[in-house]
C-alpha cells in the first residue's frame, strides 16, 4: 500500500476483482472485527482511568479530577453507539444498491438500443436512492464533527492534567508534556484528513481501496501480510493532495510513538501521576486512531457510492448520448460483482462488534 508509487494506477475492474477475492474479503472482515473490538474496549479503559484519577484525588494535589473525567463517559458511550448505527445504515444502503438499484440500472443497456421501458422508472428509483443516501451521508459527517468535539474534550483534559504532572511528578515531566503536545498535533492532523476526505467530489476508486487496505494494515493479520495491504495503490492526479495528508498523518503518528517511548523511559514506575498520564495518553491515542480508521472508511464509501450513482444517473438521463457505460455497471455485467457487497458484509461485522455496554458490567463490579 502506498500513496506515492510508480506502480500502474488501479483500474475499477481491478478493484472489483480484488474485493471479490475470498482472502481479501476475510481480511476486511477481520480488520472490521478488530476495529470494533478496540472501540468497545475503550469503555473499560475509560473506567480504569477513572480509578486512577480517584487515586490521584486521594493525594489532594488539586481539586477533584475524577468527576471531571467521568462526566465524559456518557458522551463516549453515545458516540460508540453512533458508530455502530452508522455502520449498519451504510451496510443497508450498499445492500440495496447491489440487489435493487444496480440491477435495475443495468437493464437500461437494452433501452439504448430502442427499448426505453425502464428509463423513467430507473431514474425515479435512482433519484430517490441518491436523496436518501445523501441524508444518511450527512449523518456520517455529523458523526465526524461529534467525534472531533469529544477528542478535543479528552485532549483538553489531558493538557490540564499535564500541568499537574509538570508540578508534582517525580521525573519525566518534560517528556510527558511533550507527549501531550504531540497527541494534540495528531488530533489536528486527523481532523485535517477527515475534512479532506469529506471534500472529495468525485474520487477515483483507488481512494476507497487505499482506505480499506490501510485499515487492514493497521489491524494486522495473523499468518502474513494481506493481499490487500500488499497491493500498491497510487494516489495521484486528483488524489495527490489527499495522499500527502495521509503521509503527514503517518509521520505524526511516528512522532507520537517516539514521544510516548521517551516519556515511559523517563518517568518513575511508582509515581501515580506518571501512571495516570501514561493511561491517558494511550487512551487518547487509541481513541483518535480507531475513530479515524472507521470514519475514513465510512466517508470513502459514501464518496465512491455518490460518484457511481452520479455516473449512472447521467448515463440513464442521456440514453442517446456518447456517455460511456458507467464502470460500476460494466463491472457488474462482466462478472456479477461489485465493490459494495464485500464492504457491506465487513460493515455488518463491525456493527455487530461495537458494543459500548460491555464496559458497564466492569463498572458496576468496581463500585
Amino acid at each position: 500500500m502506498s500513496s506515492s508509487s510508480k506502480s500502474k494506477p488501479l483500474s475499477y475492474s481491478e478493484a472489483v476483482r480484488a474485493f471479490s477475492d475470498a482472502d481479501v474479503q476475510q481480511d476486511l472482515n477481520d480488520a472490521c472485527g478488530k476495529l470494533a473490538h478496540a472501540m468497545s474496549a475503550m469503555m473499560g479503559k475509560f473506567d480504569s482511568i477513572a480509578k486512577q484519577m480517584h487515586t490521584i484525588d486521594l493525594l489532594r494535589l488539586t481539586a477533584p479530577i475524577k468527576p471531571r473525567w467521568e462526566a465524559m463517559r456518557k458522551d463516549l458511550a453515545e458516540l460508540l453507539w453512533q458508530f455502530r448505527t452508522n455502520a449498519g445504515v451504510i451496510s443497508g444502503r450498499l445492500k440495496l444498491f447491489c440487489t435493487a438499484v444496480l440491477p435495475m440500472a443495468a437493464r437500461n443497456l437494452e433501452g439504448r438500443s430502442g427499448r426505453l421501458q425502464f428509463h423513467n422508472e430507473s431514474l425515479q428509483v435512482l433519484q430517490s436512492y441518491m436523496t436518501i443516501s445523501s441524508e444518511h451521508a450527512a449523518c456520517t459527517r455529523s458523526l465526524v464533527e461529534r467525534t472531533m468535539r469529544l477528542s478535543a474534550l479528552f485532549n483538553g483534559f489531558t493538557t490540564e492534567f499535564s500541568k499537574l504532572v509538570s508540578r508534582h511528578a517525580l521525573s519525566g515531566q518534560k517528556e510527558m508534556c511533550d507527549l501531550s503536545h504531540r497527541i494534540l498535533e495528531l488530533e489536528n492532523h486527523v481532523q485535517q484528513l477527515l475534512v479532506s476526505i469529506g471534500e472529495l467530489s468525485s474520487p477515483d476508486v483507488a481512494h476507497l481501496v487505499f482506505a480499506s487496505s490501510r485499515m487492514v494494515s493497521s489491524a494486522g493479520r495473523t499468518g502474513g501480510r494481506s493481499k490487500l495491504s500488499r497491493k500498491q495503490v497510487v494516489l495521484d492526479g486528483d488524489l495527490h493532495n489527499i495522499g500527502r495528508v495521509y503521509d503527514q498523518l503517518e509521520r505524526k503518528r511516528n512522532e507520537v510513538a517516539h514521544a510516548q517511548y521517551n516519556a515511559e523511559m523517563r518517568q518513575s514506575r511508582t509515581d501515580p501521576l506518571a501512571g495516570a498520564h501514561t493511561m491517558l495518553a494511550t487512551f487518547l491515542l487509541e481513541e483518535l486512531l480507531t475513530s479515524e480508521s472507521g470514519l475514513s472508511l465510512f466517508l470513502s464509501i459514501w464518496s465512491r457510492l455518490r460518484t457511481d450513482c452520479s455516473d449512472i444517473f447521467h448515463w440513464i438521463k442521456n440514453p442517446h448520448g456518447q456517455t460511456n457505460t458507467p464502470l460500476v455497471i460494466s463491472s457488474y455485467l462482466e462478472n456479477g460483482c461489485t465493490l459494495y457487497a464485500t464492504l457491506a458484509t465487513a460493515l455488518d461485522v463491525y456493527a455487530a462488534g461495537v458494543d459500548p455496554s460491555l464496559g458497564y458490567s466492569d463498572r458496576r463490579e468496581s463500585r
